[in-house]
């Protein structure tokens, strides 16, 4: 059934949603989307402008699946309709597939999946503007695939203003499919671009590059259908869909198991890093950990890339993006859950690589969370600007908490405790994800299976505050101390902040110390003597973007 055109503005859509905001209560969470009745599964998550947050996800509503969406403020206000945006409402099969959401450079959603409008299974995909409305047309774009049907759409927008959508086939054996879609929803390839061998092709993951074309990864199975590994396969396409390199290339020796799908993460040089679950070279049955960058030019660090940690007496398994990327400075941040032989014993270790795929924290992976007898899983990782924070879940059926660490580039822990609940609601829970942080903050979301069902989401917020000493200096643009270090610390305020501005004091470890607003003056005494001695963060927000500066207390 077709829906109209949304042209809506921003702002009457914004007065039609109910104003959710964010709660700091952990046993409340922030609702997406609760329903009283069916169920609402599968969320996604892309960063929107201004610090928002695209969420989708599938509804059954009278027995059948719709296509939802809905867009959170920073500050977690649901802009979009109480109940959702539905993207569709066509036939949907009866399971749900993996499908993807992206944004685009201007802020744009892109959402590929597959439903059953042509009595087949097969490949949509539509373009939400952060207003709600519909840029490739109410019913999207179709993307059939001539002899076959298909499933699994993974997007990437592309710095021309394209987007390569690529999907997995049903053919025998099976194989990939990809199709290049122009700015407006017109259909760029007569015919999609498929890679078949003679064995099975599938889990293709697009990344962009720089002259509007893509690399596309691909598994190759190492043998026939069911159970054989698959071999990670890379080829470089042009803005046009031809191929770039000679021929495709081997992205690691080491294979990967068939029920892991790895994620790519673009490395900003028209290349990729991606983190892989594969077998440990030293004692077989056990799994490892493997990293590799695929540049532009389809060189690699090595044939087998980097191992991560390389213990021959525990399992290590990787999680959501698999690594976190920092900077080419800093490289990225791996994070792994780690159990022993039988895996009935869990934790999170971390390890640093730099861009040259040396491990940086030992040969040895530093323990975050010790291995003990909690069910604990590693669900996701986002990059600060000076680390990372994970994702984990604990507890057994029915009773799954979700909690997050952040932890430095060495691979000590922050935050004291060290863990911070982000869900202590007795539930049973599934598709936690973590977005990339945004002006201090990351948000995750997740199924919850609470009453009522639905999406929850809950914001770690204060990550701009670094965890390093020489990360910020004695003074800003806008606000300096007078004197530093001292017994305690006298603002001078540049008058963008006079009168309109709160200040925080953080210290080490991130805690909040002090809160006030500061009176309309140009040099301001904070009455914090009676802190320990130490490195302390102050942070000034008003209407000029926030002034982080250091104080010593001595």
């Amino acid at each position: 059934m077709k829906h109209p055109l949304i042209t809506t503005t921003f702002a009457l859509l914004a007065t039609l949603a109910t104003q959710a905001q964010w709660t700091s209560d952990v046993s409340v969470n922030t609702t997406v989307r609760a329903v009283a009745a069916g169920e609402a599964t599968t969320p996604l998550t892309a960063e929107g402008p201004d610090g928002s947050t695209y969420v989708a996800w599938f509804e059954n509503e009278g027995g059948e699946y719709q296509l939802r969406m809905q867009r959170l403020d920073a500050g977690g206000n649901r802009l979009w309709p109480d109940t959702g945006l539905v993207v569709s409402d066509h036939p949907q099969n009866s399971a749900i597939f993996s499908y993807d959401l992206k944004n685009d450079d201007d802020d744009n959603a892109i959402v590929a999946f597959q439903d059953e409008r042509t009595g087949a299974l097969d490949i949509v995909a539509y373009k939400i503007a952060p207003d709600g409305s519909f840029l490739w047309g109410p019913d999207g774009v179709q993307l059939p695939t001539p002899g076959t049907t298909g499933m699994g759409p993974t997007v990437a927008p592309l710095s021309n203003g394209n987007t390569v959508i690529a999907w997995g086939t049903t053919g025998t054996p099976r194989g990939v499919a990809m199709q290049l879609v122009g700015p407006t929803g017109n259909v760029l390839l007569a015919a999609p671009i498929v890679i078949t061998a003679s064995t099975n092709v599938s889990i293709p993951t697009p990344i962009a590059t720089d002259d509007g074309g893509f690399i596309l990864q691909y598994g190759i199975s190492a043998g026939g259908f069911g159970l054989p590994p698959w071999v990670l396969t890379a080829q470089r396409y042009d803005a046009a869909g031809n191929t770039v390199w000679p021929a495709p290339v081997q992205v690691s020796s080491k294979s990967v198991p068939i029920f892991f799908v790895p994620h790519p993460v673009e490395d900003g040089e028209d290349g990729y890093y991606v983190a892989f679950n594969s077998g440990n070279p030293d004692n077989a049955g056990y799994t490892d950990v493997f990293v590799q960058h695929v540049r532009g030019n389809g060189s690699l660090w090595s044939t087998d890339g980097t191992r991560a940690d390389i213990s021959s007496t525990i399992q290590k398994f990787v999680g959501g993006k698999g690594l976190a990327l920092v900077d080419d400075d800093q490289g990225m941040m791996v994070a792994m859950q780690v159990t022993d032989g039988g895996q009935n014993q869990s934790g999170v270790a971390v390890q640093r690589l730099d861009t040259a795929g040396v491990r940086q924290l030992g040969d040895l992976a530093v323990n975050v969370i010790p291995i003990s007898a909690q069910a604990l899983q590693l669900w996701d990782a986002s990059a600060t600007d000076d680390g990372a924070v994970i994702l984990h879940a604990s507890g057994g059926f029915g009773q799954v908490h979700l909690a997050a660490t952040r932890v430095a580039l060495n691979g000590s822990t922050v935050w004291n405790p060290a863990q911070k609940d982000i869900c202590t609601v007795n539930s049973n829970k599934d598709d936690m994800r973590l977005t990339e942080e945004e002006d201090g903050q990351m948000v995750a979301v997740w199924k919850d299976e609470r009453s009522p069902d639905g999406i929850y989401a809950q914001p770690i917020d204060g990550l701009d505050i670094p965890t390093v000493m020489a990360a910020l200096p004695g003074r800003s643009n806008l606000a300096r101390l007078e004197q530093n270090p001292s017994s305690a610390p006298v603002l001078l305020m540049a008058p963008e902040y006079r009168g309109n501005a709160e200040v925080q004091v953080f210290d080490a470890q991130g805690r909040l110390a002090y809160t006030a607003q500061l009176p309309a003056a140009s040099k301001v005494t904070l009455p914090v003597s009676g802190l320990a001695e130490g490195l302390y963060t102050i942070r000034i927000t008003g209407n000029e973007s926030p002034a982080t500066v250091r104080w010593v207390k001595q």
